[in-house]
C-alpha cells in the first residue's frame, strides 16, 4: 500500500500564502450581550447520558454537546480517539480525514472546540493554518467538535458544512441532530456523512442505516447529497479485507440503494491512493460528486480515478475552520450556481467526471422573450417586485447604487450601511460627530462615521462590549426589526401570546419588535410563515421595510 506524500510548499509559496492570509473575525452579534442567560435553546435531544443542543445567544448559533448530569461539555480520551465504538463508552469513532490524523490531532480534536470562537491559539502554524485556497470555503465536523458557534463559523467564510451522521451499522453520532441544525440556522448549506465499514454489513444496509438517522437529501437548495466517506480502515487491514472487485461491489451495492431512496447518488469522500489501491483504480463512480482529501499542497495533483478535479477538496484538518484550534476545511471548485446545483439537481454533473444515467438531455434553446422595461439600475427591471420601493429609496437619496449602474437588490446591508440609511430617512439632520471616536474599530474619516455615531446616539444602533461597531458586519432582520421600533419611538404595544410565525418563539430575542414589525405592516414574513430572523437583510428588501416605514411614520 502506497501511502499518500506529505509534501510541503515552498519557502516563497508558503511566504506568499501567509501574506494572503485572511484574518478571522471575531464571532459577531447585533446588539451587545446581555447578561449570559444560556441562550435560547431552540432544539435539544438527549442520546444515552449526553444532550445535544441548538442555542441562540446573543444572535449567534450555537451547537453543544454536553454530559446530562454535570451539565459540562462531553469528554473525550485522545488516546481512544478514532477507536471502533464500543458498547458503553464515550466515543466519536472514526472522522473523515482519520488515516491522516496524529497524536497531536488526537489531543486537539478530542478538546472539542470552544462556542466563543473567533480566536486563534497560541503556537503558531504547527496548530493552526490561516491559509485557504481560493473557492467557496466550508468546514466538516463529527462528535469531537462538542461546542460549535456556528455564526462565527459563517462569519469567518464558512458556506457549507458536512455533519457526521453515521458509522458502519453501529454508531449513530448523538452530537449530529444539533450540528445538522446549527450549521443550518446559520446559514449555511449543509449534508450528512457516514463513515464506511464494509467489514461489517453490506453496503445496501449501510446506506439504509445512514439515511434512517440523518443522512437523506431533500431538493431544497440547503440540503448536500449524503456522503460516503470511503478510506483506509482504522480499525484493522487498509482495504477491509476485501479484494478491488468486492470493494467495488460493495460501493455500488451502497449507492444503488441511497439513489433508490433518495433520487439520487451519493457524494464521496477518499483518497487519491488509497482508492487507487483497494479499488483497482477503478472508474465506475466518477458520476458521483468527488470529496478529495488532499493536505500539504497548494493545489491537488493527483486524483482518484475517473475524476479529473474534485468537487470539494478537504485541504487541511488544522484550519481555518472549525474555531478556535482549527479543523477539517473545504472549499467547493465551482461558482456558486454549482454549489447550488450540488444542493438541488439528482442529475448533479460532477465538476471533473460524468452526468448521472438518466440525467434528461439539455433544454432547447429557449425562444427569446420580450424585452421588460428598462428599471431604476442595470440589475432591478421594471418586473421587479420591490421596483417601487427601491426607486423611491433611489429618488430620496436613501440607498444608492454602485457606479456601475447597479444596485445588488440581494446583497446583505451592512450595519454603517444602515446607520446611513436611517440618518437620510431621517431628513440628514445637523450633527457634529466626535472627534474621538465611540468605537475602537471606527475611525475619523472612515467612511459613514458621522451617521454611525449619530446613529448611536440616537439608541438606533449601538455597539458590543468589546468596544466595537462591526461596521461591516450585515444586519440581520430581527436586529433590523428591532432598529425601525426604536427609530419609531418605541411605541406602546403588547406581543401576542402566540407567535404569528413559525420559527420564531414567544420569548426569542426581539419577539414583540419583529410582531410589531409585522402587525404594524411593515414585513409580513415569507409565504410559509416563517420570519428567518437570523438571515442578513437584503438591501431590495431593505427598500421596501423604509418606504413602508416612511409611509406609516
Amino acid at each position: 500500500m502506497k501511502a499518500p506524500p506529505h509534501l510541503t510548499l515552498p519557502a516563497a509559496l508558503t511566504a506568499a500564502v501567509l501574506a494572503l492570509s485572511t484574518l478571522l473575525p471575531a464571532a459577531a452579534a447585533d446588539e451587545p450581550p446581555a447578561p449570559d442567560t444560556g441562550g435560547t435553546v431552540t432544539s435539544s435531544a438527549t442520546t444515552g447520558n449526553l444532550v445535544s443542543e441548538v442555542k441562540e445567544v446573543d444572535g449567534e448559533i450555537i451547537s453543544t454537546l454536553t454530559d446530562k448530569d454535570t451539565g459540562e461539555p462531553a469528554t473525550f480520551d485522545p488516546e481512544r480517539f478514532g477507536e471502533l465504538p464500543a458498547e458503553g463508552a464515550l466515543s466519536g469513532g472514526a472522522v473523515m480525514g482519520q488515516s491522516f490524523k496524529t497524536a497531536e490531532d488526537a489531543e486537539r480534536i478530542t478538546a472539542g472546540g470552544a462556542a466563543s470562537g473567533g480566536e486563534q491559539p497560541a503556537g503558531g502554524a504547527a496548530a493552526y493554518s490561516a491559509w485557504r485556497p481560493v473557492g467557496i470555503q466550508g468546514l466538516d465536523v463529527s462528535t469531537y467538535q462538542t461546542s460549535m458557534n456556528w455564526t462565527a463559523e459563517y462569519q469567518a467564510g464558512a458556506r457549507f458544512a458536512y455533519v457526521k451522521a453515521t458509522e458502519g451499522n453501529y454508531y449513530k453520532s448523538p452530537a449530529f441532530n444539533a450540528q445538522y441544525s446549527g450549521s443550518y440556522q446559520a446559514g449555511m448549506i449543509r449534508g450528512a456523512y457516514h463513515f464506511a465499514n464494509p467489514e461489517v454489513s453490506s453496503g445496501a444496509a449501510q446506506a439504509d442505516y445512514f439515511i434512517d438517522n440523518g443522512g437523506g437529501w431533500s431538493a431544497d437548495g440547503r440540503t448536500l447529497p449524503g456522503l460516503l466517506d470511503m478510506e483506509k480502515n482504522p480499525y484493522g487491514e487498509s482495504c477491509y479485507n476485501m479484494t478491488p472487485a468486492q470493494l467495488v461491489s460493495w460501493i455500488r451495492d451502497f449507492s444503488n440503494r441511497y439513489k433508490a431512496r433518495t433520487g439520487r447518488l451519493p457524494a464521496i469522500y477518499t483518497g487519491a491512493y488509497w482508492w487507487n489501491d483497494c479499488t483497482g483504480n477503478s472508474t465506475a463512480f466518477n458520476d458521483h460528486p468527488m470529496h478529495l482529501a488532499s493536505y500539504f499542497i497548494s493545489t491537488p495533483a493527483v486524483y482518484p480515478s475517473g475524476w479529473s478535479r474534485y468537487d470539494i477538496w478537504q485541504y487541511s484538518d488544522t484550519g481555518p475552520f472549525v474555531l478556535p484550534a482549527g479543523g477539517d476545511s473545504n472549499v467547493f471548485g465551482g461558482t456558486q450556481a454549482q454549489l447550488t446545483d450540488l444542493a438541488t439537481n439528482p442529475y448533479y454533473k460532477p465538476l471533473g467526471g460524468r452526468a448521472p444515467s438518466g440525467a434528461p438531455a439539455p433544454a432547447a434553446p429557449a425562444p427569446v422573450a420580450p424585452s421588460v422595461p428598462a428599471g431604476p439600475y442595470k440589475d432591478v427591471s421594471a418586473a421587479n417586485q420591490f421596483v417601487r420601493e427601491i426607486t423611491w429609496a433611489r429618488d430620496r437619496k436613501i440607498l444608492t447604487g454602485w457606479t456601475d449602474g447597479t444596485f445588488r437588490p440581494l446583497n446583505s446591508i451592512n450595519r454603517d450601511a444602515m446607520a446611513a440609511a436611517m440618518y437620510r430617512l431621517a431628513g440628514s439632520p445637523a450633527y457634529t460627530a466626535p472627534a474621538t471616536s465611540e468605537f475602537t474599530d471606527v475611525k475619523p474619516g472612515q467612511q459613514f462615521y458621522k451617521e454611525i455615531h449619530w446613529a448611536e446616539s440616537r439608541g438606533l444602533l449601538t455597539g458590543w462590549k468589546d468596544g466595537t461597531f462591526r461596521a461591516t458586519t450585515p444586519i440581520a432582520r430581527d436586529a433590523t426589526a428591532a432598529l425601525l421600533y426604536r427609530a419609531a419611538g418605541s411605541p406602546r404595544f403588547t406581543a401576542p401570546s402566540v407567535s404569528p410565525f413559525t420559527d420564531v418563539s414567544t420569548d426569542q430575542r426581539f419577539y414583540k419588535e419583529m410582531t410589531w414589525l409585522k402587525a404594524s405592516g411593515i414585513s409580513t414574513g415569507w409565504t410559509d410563515g416563517s420570519f428567518r430572523s437570523l438571515n442578513p437583510t437584503a438591501r431590495d428588501a431593505m427598500a421596501a421595510f423604509l418606504h413602508r416605514f416612511d409611509a406609516r411614520f
